[in-house]
């Protein structure tokens, strides 16, 4: 698509962008969309975004050494840097990232469109939720890839990204890759930082779900209203035809009113929800009797714990938006097992139960403790677990108080500490425990605490290793230090043996 095409069609939607910088007759076939100045190929349109460190105009010149064939910048066209580099320059008035998300649709072919797309928001859950679908629905034969915490994935490939919501320059691309090698749908975790940042800019979302809203994220949104706000705002954008699931929760239900999608809310024990769940869990696993709007099922599944079993509702919920039935819905989401570091088992030949879990607010901590606490009435619990640097301060002392008071016992540790002190971070979330009097001891050493809880385990006692999940490093100083729960403690067992 050459610049001038590309104009006309962003001015079809009502975007006001103004052409300089370049000769009336230069008018460059446009190859993609790119953000980063290091991924540059020649013929792409390089968007100067603006960001949290940096400004994407201080990298004209970098992306112009690597062959980019026009900008597309913020504000107005004196900016100097351009003309010298002649080459045409799109100007949009006000912030960018949206529009350059569009662009970078367009210039792909909107692949979305030709896609089914779920996205899923919330506090907890995300992650779980996507899993969950790009496993079942793949069983009901509709090729599914996903993207979120766990990567960008499609059948055996793999792609590593550093948030939740890549890029948009980057979700596109990858959209229209997995299209061409056959995906039929794909599911995407929606941050709320990526939903702030315009990362879904421009996808064609068919069903949005919103699993729940808690302590979170306060570093970035300062309020739990901004933190909704950001949130709701990708319903608020769907299109008459998308379907909205939400939770019986009147105040999320408000701010997302003015939706034109379809709106289903989903409630456990609630007859006036939409999709409503029922639930038995215990040490095997859970039993979800599901009635409403989307017909009658059950599900007995090998996960752990109610708020698995409202992952599953939800999951169930969106399967059926895009046309599968209730009764393979059903029997698909009944051979999932858990997501990478989400409630997984380590060991389990080892004597004691074996967690762990991603849970890294106050709130998962309690729904995950919880659930051990109602698979395993008659055990003992301990915790290992921290709180990351560089993140929402706030929610340390909490994160404490949720440990403290469902668990026998636990031992604070350092969990990702960036650039912050971890004893200061740890204290912190110490300080929370022993508000409760749940006894505590405080290891900074990550791999210590495991093996010091793991050595005072008896047989029967069941030990939850929270706050990384699936992650494999130990992030101190901006260095990503190798460190997988999972090995670790596999490897403090073995010492044992």
């Amino acid at each position: 698509m050459k610049v001038s095409e590309l104009l006309h069609q962003l001015a079809d939607k009502g975007a006001s962008v103004a052409l300089s910088g370049a000769d009336g007759s230069h008018d460059p076939q446009l190859r993609r969309a790119c953000f980063d100045s290091r991924l540059v190929m020649p013929g792409d349109l390089f968007c100067a975004l603006g960001g949290l460190r940096t400004d994407g105009r201080r990298y004209l010149s970098a992306a112009f050494e690597r062959g980019a064939a026009a900008f597309l910048l913020q504000g107005n066209e004196r900016y100097g840097a351009v003309p010298h580099l002649c080459l045409p320059a799109a100007w949009a008035p006000r912030e960018v990232a949206s529009l350059a998300g569009v662009i970078a649709h367009e210039l792909l072919g909107r692949p979305s469109e030709s896609l089914w797309v779920g996205a899923v928001t919330g506090t907890n859950g995300k992650s779980t939720v996507v899993h969950l679908l790009e496993h079942a629905m793949s069983e009901c034969q509709v090729p599914t890839a996903s993207g979120g915490t766990l990567g960008l994935r499609f059948q055996n490939q793999e792609q590593t990204i550093l948030n939740t919501s890549p890029p948009a320059d980057v979700l596109h691309q990858w959209m229209s890759e997995v299209k061409k090698s056959g995906a039929e749908a794909v599911v995407l975790e929606a941050s709320s930082i990526g939903l702030e940042q315009e990362r879904l800019s421009a996808v064609a979302i068919d069903c949005a779900a919103w699993t729940n809203l808690s302590h979170d994220h306060l570093d970035i949104h300062r309020t739990m209203e901004a933190y909704a706000l950001a949130k709701a705002e990708m319903f608020l954008q769907l299109e008459p035809s998308a379907v909205a699931l939400l939770p019986a929760d009147v105040n999320l239900q408000k701010l997302c009113a003015d939706s034109p999608a379809q709106k289903i809310v989903w409630a456990f024990h609630e007859d006036r929800a939409d999709l409503r769940g029922t639930c038995c869990a215990d040490a095997s696993g859970l039993q979800l009797e599901i009635s409403g709007v989307f017909g009658e099922g059950q599900i007995e599944s090998s996960l752990i714990g109610q708020h698995n079993a409202e992952n599953l509702l939800v999951a169930f919920g969106m399967m059926r938006t895009s046309g599968i039935s209730a009764e393979d819905s059903c029997a698909a989401l009944q051979t999932c097992s858990a997501a990478p570091g989400r409630l997984q088992r380590i060991a389990p030949e080892f004597q004691a139960q074996l967690f762990v879990d991603y849970a890294h607010s106050p709130e998962a901590l309690d729904h995950v403790l919880r659930a051990l606490r109602n698979a395993y009435p008659d055990s003992r619990i301990g915790v290992v677990f921290g709180a990351g640097g560089d993140r929402d301060s706030e929610k340390r002392h909490p994160m404490g108080v949720a440990v403290g008071s469902n668990a026998d016992w636990c031992v604070v540790t350092s969990d990702n500490p960036r650039c912050e002190d971890p004893l200061q971070i740890a204290s912190a979330v110490e300080e929370g425990v022993q508000s409760t009097q749940c006894p505590s001891v405080l290891e900074l050493d990550r791999r210590s605490a495991i093996r010091l809880a793991v050595e005072r385990l008896l047989p029967g006692d069941v030990l939850l290793l929270a706050g990384k999940g699936h992650e494999t490093y130990q992030e101190i100083d901006q260095i990503r230090h190798a460190f997988d729960d999972c090995v670790e403690l596999r490897e403090a067992v073995a010492c044992l043996a």
